[in-house]
């Protein structure tokens, strides 16, 4: 009901169940913001400006900032979080997935102490939640398949060697890579994988 209130033409936009999105020009922005803060109580939406971001070219910022003063709305030049992935400059994009693999990495490293002692338990914690964050960006961020390098290191002297108890060679890698039903366990490399994923989600 609310997203049908809006007039499509004027700015892009995308609706989710707890949130909605727009993009367009400064101006376009501005109206639908403003509709937004209006009708949106009225349908049980209710926007928070503190939690909201308006995302612009380092060319627009100074204008972008002047109109969207004191409406409690964060402005940035550079990027921002979106969905989960990101959206901004090239350098913006490459910090953002180095800080998520730094994070990813302690929590692999995490999973690969629990895996000593309970290596199933480890096992279907990484298959089943931790993998599928990185996975979710490499789906929407091109480029970025070196930054995974790390990462595949904790997997690679950590984390597997705790779930299989013992070394592990680079034959038994790309065999532990292969899906469960060809005999892997599933595990992909990030390196190695990033592009495809990307290109797998583009082509959807």
């Amino acid at each position: 009901e609310l997203s049908s209130a809006f007039d499509a033409s004027a700015c892009e936009q995308i609706w989710c169940a707890d949130g909605s999105t727009a993009a367009g020009r400064l101006e376009e922005i501005k109206r639908w913001w403003g509709s937004l803060c209006i009708r949106g109580p009225q349908c049980g939406c209710r926007p928070k400006p503190s939690e909201s971001v308006l995302i612009v070219g380092e060319d627009c910022l100074r204008l972008a900032k002047r109109m969207f003063g004191g409406s409690g709305v964060g402005v940035a030049g550079e990027g921002g979080r979106h969905l989960g992935a990101v959206l901004g400059t090239g350098e913006f994009g490459r910090g953002y997935v180095e800080d998520g693999v730094t994070e990813w990495v302690g929590d692999v490293e995490q999973l690969s102490g629990v895996g000593r002692v309970d290596p199933q338990a480890a096992y279907a914690a990484f298959t089943g939640a931790l993998c599928h964050g990185w996975t979710f960006v490499q789906r929407t961020v091109p480029g970025i398949s070196e930054l995974f390098g790390p990462l595949e290191c904790a997997l690679r002297h950590g984390f597997l060697p705790a779930v299989v108890g013992g070394g592990v060679s680079d034959v038994e890698r790309g065999l532990f890579a292969l899906p469960v039903g060809l005999g892997g366990l599933g595990i992909s490399g990030p390196v190695e994988g990033s592009d495809f994923e990307f290109r797998a989600s583009v082509g959807v």
